[in-house]
């Protein structure tokens, strides 16, 4: 198990990509203003980089800050259900749980102003650049990481529209037991 790690891992993925941290920040002032644009500076090159990464990306479901009169959007990272592994065993042609195989869900929830998203579809701009991030590079570890679910979020703050992202990652443990 390799939770801590990978919660790790992808927070520096999602905090070293350019792209998806533009998205996440620069809201457009009309139709044509775009985040990408040569001319906006790097977020990570702001005097207050630190303060504007850690509200645009943060560690688990933290919404409550989240108003009306936010400018910017988030994805929030957390850990999901983990489930163990099934096994099929012909000898009783069935399956069974594998105590030393699990499945771990890692949720990514992007929330974008309403009023913003309808202007340039940031919510599935977003969802995009995400599973660039996740796919397209460097993976290490995380090479078995597999799209799970995705589903609009209900519960979300007032004038903001989100959606969770959820994948899935394999993981094994040693066997512990009896030891000579």
């Amino acid at each position: 198990m390799k939770i801590v790690n990978n919660l790790s891992t992808f927070y520096q993925l999602l905090i070293n990509d350019k792209k998806l941290l533009r998205l996440l920040y620069y809201l457009p002032k009309d139709d044509v203003d775009d985040p990408l644009d040569e001319s906006k500076i790097e977020v990570s090159m702001l005097p207050e980089k630190d303060l504007i990464i850690n509200n645009l990306l943060v560690i688990g479901d933290k919404t409550n800050d989240l108003t009306m009169d936010s400018s910017f959007c988030r994805i929030c990272l957390y850990t999901g259900s983990r489930t163990p592994q099934k096994h099929y065993l012909n000898k009783t042609k069935q399956f069974i749980d594998n105590p030393y195989c699990s499945t771990q869900q890692y949720i990514f929830d992007i929330y974008t102003p309403n009023s913003i998203n309808n202007v340039d579809f940031r919510l599935d701009w977003l969802g995009e650049a995400l599973n660039e991030v996740l796919f397209h590079g460097e993976q290490g570890e995380l090479n078995e990481l597999r799209f799970h679910s995705g589903m609009p979020l209900l519960n979300i703050p007032n004038g903001f529209v989100g959606y969770r992202w959820t994948y899935i990652l394999p993981s094994d443990q040693k066997a512990r037991g009896y030891q000579k």
